[in-house]
Formats: C-alpha cells, structure tokens, sequence
C-alpha cells in the first residue's frame, strides 16, 4: 500500500494505492493524523486504486472522520474504485459523508 498526501493552504489530498490491511492501517492512521495536525478543514480521499480495505481501515476512517468533524472539517472521498465503493454504501457510511466512485 502507498498514501500519499498533498496539503495546499486549507485542503488536504490523501490517495491511498494498493489494499490496506495489517501494518498498512497504521500508515493511514498517521497520514491522517497528518491532517488533523495541519490544521486543514477540508480532505478529499481518493480510493480509485485502493483494491481493497480490511475492517480496521473502515475503522481508522471513522475514528478520523469524527474527529475531523469536531474541528468543522468537510470530509468526502471523492474517487472510489468500485469495489470500494460498493462495500462502503453497503454499511451507509455514504448517509456520513459523500462516496463518489
């Protein structure tokens, strides 16, 4: 798995490559603690070549994404592949923030 992370003045760019499981879910973990801590208020996460995310991943999603919500910030993925994307709307994290594939 590769994240990369882009932050331009107030918004931040996370594209995760690859499946996210095991060790990987600590590297997403600190790539969005990244984006907590530079003070941004908007991320855009890209999941277009994520192939695949464990439960964990789902989780450390969620728990930044609650976060995020208590500094106003505006979440959104706004590229998923459609693996991702199917399995995201099938536990409605899609009625929390906007999924587009």
């Amino acid at each position: 798995m590769n994240v990369s992370l882009d932050i331009y003045d107030n918004k931040a760019r996370l594209k995760v490559d690859g499946s996210v499981s095991g060790e990987d879910v600590v590297a997403l973990k600190n790539r969005l603690h990244e984006v907590l801590d530079s003070g941004a208020d908007v991320l855009e996460m890209d999941l277009s070549d994520c192939k695949s995310i464990c439960s964990s991943g789902i989780g450390k999603i969620l728990y930044f994404y609650k976060d995020f919500q208590e500094k106003d910030g505006q979440f959104q993925i706004t590229k998923s592949s459609p693996n991702i994307y199917d399995l995201l709307t099938t536990i409605k994290l899609n009625q929390l923030f906007p999924i587009h594939i």
